[in-house]
């Protein structure tokens, strides 16, 4: 899976957007996400995950992750600057990461629905 890339997110502000609901280890289903992941947008998780690749992206990462438990699927979370200062983000640890699932827009200003962004994180 290729991580990385120019890549530059304008989130949305819209009200519909906003709504949040929060699901604990197990209730992030990656069969929904990878079938239709603007569905999950505005939702929570978190995610028990193993680092297998990071990126830097300015002062952003972008970081590939394994599933506790599901080591064949990866998934891509944006981790802006300044989450969880404190945490050392290394290749090869299990963290737990709180996400949501967003709505973006790429550089050209093209919509892009279902972007986990790590909202909190820490070590498991």
């Amino acid at each position: 899976m290729l991580v990385g890339g120019a890549l530059y997110l304008a989130f949305s502000s819209h009200p519909a957007e906003q709504r949040t609901s929060r699901h604990e280890d197990g209730g992030f289903n990656i069969s929904e996400y990878r079938r239709d992941a603007s569905r999950l947008t505005g939702n929570r998780y978190r995610i028990a995950a193993r680092v297998e690749n990071i990126d830097t992206e300015g002062n952003d990462r972008m970081v590939a992750v394994s599933i506790v438990g599901n080591k064949q699927e990866r998934l891509p979370l944006l981790v802006r600057k300044g989450v969880s200062p404190r945490v050392n983000l290394t290749r090869g640890d299990t963290f737990y990461f709180d996400v949501e699932c967003c709505t973006g827009r790429d550089a050209q200003q093209k919509e892009i629905k279902g972007i986990l962004v790590v909202r909190n994180m820490e070590t498991k």
